[in-house]
């Protein structure tokens, strides 16, 4: 089961520019036709020279409010030689998305990113960015609150084919993501009266990757990343 998204410059930021609670007082996504308050909530890419990947340790566990949301340096190769041409193919066809060809996009560094986008019928979205035109570096996946297998969609996006990923408890965390954020989510409507409201999962880190969930209105952005979280010595 899997999907493709149209990305942009704000896709950078990980890509995560590219997966929270609402017990959790501390603590990135483009999209094709989301709420204005997303696109405004959305942080902008920044040139990778400037940043500095954050330590696994220094990122959030828990639910945040988007005034709260972690930043990360810019996406890297998620493993050596490692294309991700084999799951997408398999995303799609799961999915029923329609992979479009390859895309290159200038980033704020001047560097150029290979992105491949797709989408099906059903709303749902899925964008992957390339280091070097060939190397997978970040994986973002979108789907509507409202659809009923959307998190089965985005639990296939979490089954990312690269050596050292423990998609047992990636999925595991997934599904507690997504508890989290529906609840301060909905904790912030309650006080606010503005359903545009958007708020980020905890951050959940497995072999080379680092994996985030937004929720920003009606729309659930998973972003899976490569090298964006310092490793642990």
């Amino acid at each position: 089961m899997r999907v493709a998204i149209r990305v942009s410059a704000v896709l950078m930021t990980v890509v995560i520019g590219t997966a929270g609670t609402a017990s959790c007082s501390k603590s990135d996504p483009k999209t094709t036709a989301a709420p204005d308050r997303t696109k405004a909530a959305a942080p902008h890419p920044e040139p990778s020279k400037t940043r500095t990947a954050p330590r696994a340790a220094d990122l959030p566990k828990h639910a945040v409010t988007s005034d709260k949301r972690p930043s990360f340096g810019a996406a890297d190769t998620m493993a050596a030689g490692y294309t991700g041409k084999e799951f997408l193919t398999g995303l799609s066809k799961d999915w029923k998305l329609k992979l479009d060809k390859p895309v290159e996009q200038e980033m704020p560094d001047g560097k150029k990113r290979t992105y491949v986008n797709g989408s099906g019928g059903n709303g749902m979205t899925v964008s992957a960015g390339f280091a070097e035109r060939e190397n997978m570096s970040s994986l973002l996946c979108r789907t509507s609150t409202k659809q009923s297998d959307g998190l089965d969609f985005l639990a296939s996006c979490t089954g990312l084919d690269v050596a050292g990923v423990d998609h047992s408890k990636a999925a595991s965390w997934l599904k507690q993501a997504k508890q989290e954020t529906d609840s301060l989510y909905e904790k912030k409507v309650s006080e606010t009266g503005n359903k545009k409201e958007y708020v980020v999962s905890g951050v959940f880190t497995s072999g080379p990757v680092a994996m985030i969930l937004y929720r920003a209105y009606d729309k659930y952005s998973l972003r899976i990343l490569g090298g964006a979280v310092a490793q642990s010595k």
